[in-house]
């Protein structure tokens, strides 16, 4: 398995996704693939809506399924994201650990135990709720694809943010 997060830095058009994908074939490692844009917010990095029998259906994004299933997750155009997703990507990458919007989060740390719970204070009767904590699997990986900085890729300097 890839053993750390990785980090391909080269102009547009170089082959960075064919690396990236040809890597993870001879590591027979399942792969999972979300491409940043400029738009891109904190919580489209964490959940995805999709149509399902006419209805709109929120669902974990392919960074919670990476994370919780022990696949890598390929990050690219991470360059053409706003700095605080790509901060919050490099904080994952070095602490393990994500609050999620929702109320759940990611941990590599599983102590406190896989749920917790807390008073809802937006229930008049005061319901409790459970929330969840996702453990993220020590195999989990980053491959993160960025053009350099400069003319002509109109992006953020990934080195300078954060």
């Amino acid at each position: 398995h890839l053993g750390e997060h990785l980090l391909l830095i080269g102009n547009q058009g170089v082959g960075k996704n064919k690396l990236a994908d040809r890597l993870l074939m001879l590591l027979n490692c399942e792969r999972e693939y979300i491409q940043l844009h400029r738009d891109t917010t904190l919580q489209s990095l964490t959940v995805s809506q999709k149509l399902v029998e006419g209805a709109v259906v929120q669902e974990d994004s392919p960074l919670i399924r990476a994370a919780r299933y022990g696949r890598c997750l390929v990050v690219d155009e991470a360059d053409k994201a706003m700095p605080e997703v790509v901060c919050v990507l490099k904080a994952l990458a070095s602490d393990r650990e994500l609050a999620l919007g929702d109320g759940r989060r990611l941990s590599a740390s599983m102590n406190e135990g896989d749920a917790k719970e807390e008073e809802d204070g937006e229930e008049e009767n005061g319901s409790i709720r459970v929330l969840e904590t996702i453990r993220i699997s020590p195999d989990f990986r980053l491959i993160v694809l960025v053009n350099r900085p400069g003319y002509p890729f109109h992006g953020n300097d990934f080195y300078a943010v954060c």
